[in-house]
């Protein structure tokens, strides 16, 4: 079930302390979250090395973050330095886990002003950032069968001789669902630190278009790619 849909879900509830913001401006920003009889939650669990994960992303799947909150005492997440760079409507997702159970949440956050939806791209399997080329396989991807993706780091078009570990695994994947911006949990599989490449497993539950944001730490140097994919019914 994709996650990110709701503010609410399994007695959880997402609960910012703001969501209005200045496009371009530094905020010091806090959230909770509390259960339905109004109680903040103050105990989380790890997962992927960290108590939870931030996701922000432009709902035009521009502007991608990922962040790690500071927690406090009291259950007050502290977000520094939280910027949206650009006018527009975003989403934030958290990532916890909370009585062994995982859950993701998100809510709208807005900057104000004249923003331009970005061009609907086509699908990709190749991407660069700085030195690193990043391609992605297999060419067709099944709607709502555990499939298996594999992302290849190549510097100088040979496979990089050392993934680093970033969040407990060789690398981290996140997918969102054109439209709605459904969250998809994927899955990190075992892979070699020496063949360059990173596996995940992943289901895909509707036909229609997705965005995949790949994280990794080829050579010590943590690049962020992204890819767009086609799935069709």
């Amino acid at each position: 079930m994709p996650g990110g849909l709701a503010i609410d879900a399994s007695g959880l509830q997402f609960d910012p302390s703001e969501t209005r913001f200045a496009p371009g401006t530094t905020n010091d920003w806090t959230f909770r979250i509390v259960r339905t009889d109004g109680t903040t939650v103050t105990e989380f669990e790890e997962a992927h090395g960290e108590r939870s994960h931030l996701i922000v992303i432009r709902r035009d799947l521009t502007h991608f973050q990922h962040r790690h909150p500071t927690l406090e005492p009291d259950g007050t997440w502290r977000v520094e330095q939280f910027t949206l760079p650009e006018p527009g409507a975003y989403r934030v997702f958290v990532d916890v886990v909370v009585d062994g159970h995982p859950e993701t949440l998100g809510f709208d956050v807005f900057a104000p002003g004249t923003w331009e939806v970005q061009a609907r791209p086509g699908s990709t399997r190749t991407a660069i950032t700085g030195a690193y080329e990043v391609t992605l396989s297999p060419d067709e991807i099944p709607v709502r069968q555990r499939s298996r993706l594999t992302f290849e780091v190549k510097r100088d078009g040979a496979p990089v001789s050392t993934l680093g570990e970033y969040l407990g695994a060789r690398g981290h994947l996140v997918a969102l669902r054109e439209g709605d911006l459904a969250y998809l949990h994927v899955h990190p599989e075992a892979t070699a630190p020496d063949s360059g490449r990173v596996e995940f497993s992943a289901q895909f539950p509707t036909a229609g278009r997705y965005r995949l944001f790949f994280q990794a730490k080829p050579e010590q140097t943590l690049i962020t790619t992204s890819f767009d994919l086609t799935i069709d019914g």
